[in-house]
């Protein structure tokens, strides 16, 4: 649950949750949440969005410029990110009964049955059905190898699309991966395998969790901001 308020020109909701700081948060659509502990005043939150306005707007004009040059028609030609490098899509008709996709090169190729009324919804859940393949692949792949160096490992892989998270840690010692980081570059995927493993050891973002992730990846940093930059650009 969530208010909306209007400040100038944003427009913004606020989630009360019980936290010790106030966390401001662009959705891949360009909505403005703020987290805020229970009784932290409006006029308080009005100040911390007037201080962070330009980097609010800057930031939602960004994402909101990108959904609309990601509005896809799913025709040959188009270009989808796999791993920080563009790839071509080719549609190749066929006598396939069911349509499925496939990396070949740079292409990415979606195969549909020739006689068949094809959507771009159907194209659009075949290359996120190969993505998240390639995803659930990579991820263990990478989560064995941080695994050793760490010496702690999850009980349980799932990837998952989720809205507002590239991954998390679970008390049970699960890791939840969002498939959407197979279109950043490896050493964003590094990044976040490392962030989550991590908490396997410190169930926080305390500093020595930081240190922690500093210890395996020095240019963290680096990578968040990375991230926290192009996180908009990860879609299909």
């Amino acid at each position: 649950m969530g208010t909306q308020y209007n400040f100038s020109t944003i427009n913004y909701k606020i989630i009360r949750k019980r936290r010790k700081t106030i966390g401001i948060k662009i959705t891949d659509k360009g909505e403005v949440i703020i987290t805020s502990p229970f009784g932290v005043s409006e006029e308080t939150i009005k100040n911390i969005i007037k201080k962070k306005q330009k980097w609010i707007t800057d930031k939602v004009k960004l994402i909101k410029e990108a959904n609309f040059a990601y509005n896809r028609a799913f025709k040959d030609g188009e270009r989808f990110l796999f791993l920080g490098k563009e790839l071509e899509l080719e549609i190749i008709k066929g006598n396939k009964p069911i349509c499925n996709a496939e990396i070949e090169g740079e292409k990415v190729r979606v195969f549909i049955n020739l006689s068949s009324m094809t959507s771009g919804d159907t194209i659009s859940n075949a290359i996120v059905k190969l993505y998240r393949k390639e995803a659930a692949r990579l991820f263990k792949e990478r989560t064995d190898i941080y695994s050793k160096v760490l010496g702690v490992g999850p009980k349980r892989i799932f990837i998952k699309d989720q809205k507002t998270l590239w991954g998390s840690c679970s008390s049970k010692g699960n890791i939840n991966y969002n498939y959407r980081i197979i279109m950043a570059p490896i050493s964003i995927v590094d990044y976040i395998v490392v962030h989550e493993l991590c908490h396997l050891i410190h169930m926080n973002h305390s500093k020595e969790y930081w240190n922690t992730v500093k210890s395996i990846l020095p240019d963290c940093e680096k990578r968040r901001k990375w991230l926290k930059d192009n996180g908009h650009v990860l879609k299909i």
